[in-house]
């Protein structure tokens, strides 16, 4: 079971490092909220790679309605380096669920390892949930989603049945999240 200590939160002056509490048999991705991004204190970035193995077709998922995304990319593990020119980009929406809510899907196809993440860097009000999957077609939405809910009175990610993991705080205003697990969009 994850606990609420799980998730971490970079400062300024701090590295990120794999996060050991987290474990594969716990969730499909290695989840990262860094925050202030970038010495901004209102600036947030996610970052997700796959426990092991490649992970090719990435996406996230964000409400229809989110407007804060700055950018989001590919980049080294921890290091919140983004390179914002990701191989055959695809992005749609929003497009309204069946039977859920509007969203927006993005991502790439640069294969993604344990040395190498996604980010999704937002600024501003944080989003009621991200979430991430990988697409079954080339340029299709994602599959399976896994995702994190931000604050409390947010709607978690498409798909979640409240069966969130934990509740995290950490005194910043994006300090509140919750992890959600394996879900079909």
């Amino acid at each position: 079971m994850i606990t609420g200590s799980d998730h971490l939160h970079d400062h300024p002056a701090e590295k990120s490092q794999p996060n050991p509490s987290l474990r594969p048999e716990d969730t499909l991705f290695n989840w990262r909220v860094h925050h202030p991004f970038e010495g901004v204190e209102n600036r947030v970035a996610v970052e997700v790679a796959p426990w092991k193995g490649l992970l090719a077709r990435w996406r996230f998922v964000v409400p229809g309605d989110f407007k804060g995304v700055i950018r989001w990319g590919i980049g080294p593990a921890g290091t919140g380096d983004i390179d914002e020119d990701v191989k055959r980009p695809v992005k749609d929406g929003p497009l309204q669920m069946v039977n859920g809510p509007a969203v927006l899907w993005f991502g790439g196809h640069e294969s993604l390892s344990s040395k190498q993440s996604a980010y999704l860097v937002f600024e501003g009000e944080a989003p009621h949930y991200v979430a991430f999957g990988q697409a079954d077609v080339v340029s299709g939405p994602p599959g399976n989603l896994e995702g994190i809910s931000f604050g409390k009175g947010h709607p978690e990610h498409p798909g979640v049945h409240g069966d969130t993991d934990h509740n995290h705080q950490s005194g910043h205003e994006y300090g509140e999240h919750q992890h959600s697990q394996h879900h079909r969009m």
